[in-house]
């Protein structure tokens, strides 16, 4: 079984050595290739970060948990920060555009944290591919570029400021709008998209600890059954199949390091003993946490 230790990719490692500095460092667009990448094969990483990556040429594999992922020449892939991944392969004429990106950055242009529209961060299969959409790829290509140029301190533009935010904008309509796709919008108020949007917040900050949904009814200062409605209306779970989720995906990342075994696992998520939690685990999985740690799949 694997002996990986996950490692923790931050933001601010990547715009702190930017050459020349950076206007606003809650993004990074960088060119990549098999030699430049800042990750290794082999190894596992959870990022804090959004990543919108563009592949110019070559293919690349990589898994997360126990699912592989093969990348072609004009795919696009979008990640959400704290999912645990690993690069398995890259052929040695890849070629990537990437930028990556704060949550930060997403709310300051004016975006909600919806997983059921452009932040797919909760659903089982959290990575979103687009593949064979040349236009897509063509006008996101452009955005990066403009966005790499407007964020350089050397750049003198007045209205520099302005246009980063109308192009980070523009690339965030463009791959909301084609996940959503032709599938009916359901429109929801802002103040529910704002309600959702902080309790994403406080399950993030707070999951381990409570692991009730009355507790983030209380800190909203809502019910429960009002804070059910509307969470199942914008991001189409409960807030108990989130809460479940997210830690599901820490459970599966801890029982895959070696040095702790599942009663460790259990009390460090906050569960009352080994038994409950080898509940919720088999009935979210179908499998014993026991089993899933044993099995060299990751």
């Amino acid at each position: 079984m694997s002996d990986d230790i996950i490692t923790f990719l931050k933001l601010e490692d990547l715009t702190e050595t930017a050459d020349p500095p950076l206007r606003n460092k809650e993004y990074f667009v960088l060119d990549g290739n098999s030699k430049n990448l800042r990750i290794q094969p082999k190894k596992l990483y959870r990022a804090g970060y959004f990543g919108l990556m563009l592949l110019q040429e070559g293919s690349s594999y990589y898994s997360i948990g126990d699912h592989e992922y093969q990348i072609t020449k004009g795919d696009i892939l979008f990640c959400v920060p704290q999912e645990a991944f690993k690069l398995i392969y890259v052929s040695p004429d890849v070629r990537v555009k990437q930028i990556f990106f704060s949550i930060d950055m997403i709310s300051d242009a004016g975006f909600n944290y919806r997983s059921n529209d452009i932040l797919k961060s909760f659903s089982n299969n959290p990575s979103y591919i687009i593949r064979h959409e040349s236009d897509l790829f063509r006008r996101l290509s452009f955005h990066m570029d403009e966005l790499a140029t407007l964020n350089k301190r050397t750049t003198e533009n007045y209205y520099g400021n302005d246009m980063m935010w109308h192009h980070f904008s523009l690339l965030m309509y463009d791959v909301e709008n084609y996940i959503r796709g032709s599938e009916e919008a359901v429109i929801n108020t802002s103040r529910e998209e704002e309600l959702t949007t902080t309790f994403f917040g406080l399950v993030r900050e707070h999951y381990i600890a409570h692991h009730d949904v009355q507790f983030y009814a209380d800190q909203l200062y809502v019910s429960r059954k009002y804070l059910s409605r509307i969470v199942k209306k914008t991001m189409c779970k409960s807030p108990k199949d989130i809460i479940n989720q997210v830690l599901l995906i820490e459970a599966k990342i801890l029982l895959r390091n070696s040095t702790s075994n599942v009663s460790e696992v259990a009390h460090s998520l906050n569960f009352s003993d080994t038994a409950v939690f080898s509940k919720f685990f088999k009935k979210l999985t179908g499998r014993k946490p026991s089993e899933y740690k044993m099995d060299d799949l990751f």
